[in-house]
């Protein structure tokens, strides 16, 4: 999971912005429009009534500033997802007053976008609460279009409370970033090394017949492996493990996806191989022009594999 190291940045007078909502712009007007008929027809209950409906715009906007003043913002923190998908960035917000914020909502709000991209961003922002001396993580999706690095940068925090017709909001500046992995997409069959079909090749040495615990079936295992009884207990079909048995030996090397052609193309097929072959518990290496990754298994192993197909640059 990558976070980031911020230090805490907590809002003030200086960076809380107010401002007449929509339905505030059309009190604004009906005010506006109450105020010159009661000069025009010298109405007392005119003036009354604008008056005290523009005082209550005053106190709502008090406690609309109140409602964002002097929170905070830790920083953020997002686990590796793969391209296509939605990363989530988790933002460390704080209270540390004795007052609950209410009705505050939280989204990704990058510089310099279109109108248009702004109004889909919106539809992606996060509302909560915050209870008097409490910190929370609060989750801020953005879409990843592509692998490598996904930066969030700008975040804006905004409430309506508590009358809906002002908007206080503020931003916050982050350096977190979320992993990117290529999206795994290809139809090539993973290309296994000398090894038995079944996915996996047993060894002769004592003690190879010493039960190890239960595995998911993949597609290639053997038949006599299959743990029947675990299927009709829990309906999933799960395969054998013995003390002693090797894992498959596979190879994904960057040759074999050479009749793809395109770089994001190979890499998504290699990053396919990659979770096909943790799934059925083999062992694999990743080979890379200028990089590689030796024969492993494991999440671990995965996880360095897929990160490297995510921040590979061919070299020119």
């Amino acid at each position: 999971m990558s976070a980031s190291a911020a230090a805490l940045q907590t809002l003030d007078r200086h960076r809380v912005y107010i401002f007449l909502s929509r339905p505030g712009l059309i009190l604004g007007a009906m005010l506006l429009i109450i105020l010159l008929g009661a000069i025009n027809y010298d109405n007392a209950l005119g003036y009354l009534l604008a008056f005290l409906l523009g005082g209550l715009v005053m106190v709502a906007m008090l406690h609309t500033y109140h409602n964002l003043a002097g929170l905070g913002f830790r920083g953020a923190r997002a686990r590796p997802v793969f391209a296509g998908e939605r990363a989530e960035f988790e933002c460390l917000v704080d209270n540390p007053t004795a007052r609950p914020r209410l009705r505050l909502f939280l989204k990704y709000w990058p510089r310099g976008r279109a109108r248009a991209a702004r109004r889909y961003l919106a539809r992606f922002e996060t509302e909560f609460d915050l209870e008097p001396g409490v910190s929370t993580y609060v989750a801020v999706a953005v879409d990843a279009d592509r692998r490598g690095w996904l930066e969030l940068g700008r975040v804006v925090l905004h409430s309506h409370y508590p009358l809906g017709i002002l908007r206080a909001w503020a931003y916050f500046e982050s350096d977190a970033r979320c992993l990117v992995y290529p999206a795994p997409r290809g139809s090539l069959p993973l290309p296994l090394a000398d090894t038995p079909a079944q996915g996996a090749q047993l060894s002769q040495q004592p003690g190879a017949d010493d039960f190890a615990g239960l595995r998911r079936y993949a597609p290639g295992d053997a038949v006599r492996a299959i743990a029947w009884k675990t299927l009709a207990k829990e309906q999933e079909l799960m395969v054998k493990r013995f003390h002693g048995q090797h894992a498959a030996q596979v190879s994904l090397s960057w040759a074999a996806t050479a009749r793809l052609g395109d770089l994001e193309a190979r890499l998504s097929q290699l990053a396919a191989w990659a979770l096909e072959a943790h799934r059925r518990g083999a062992s694999f290496a990743l080979d890379l022009p200028g990089a590689s990754v030796p024969q492993g298994e494991g999440p671990r192993h995965l996880e360095a594999c897929l990160r490297m197909l995510a921040l590979y640059e061919p070299r020119a």
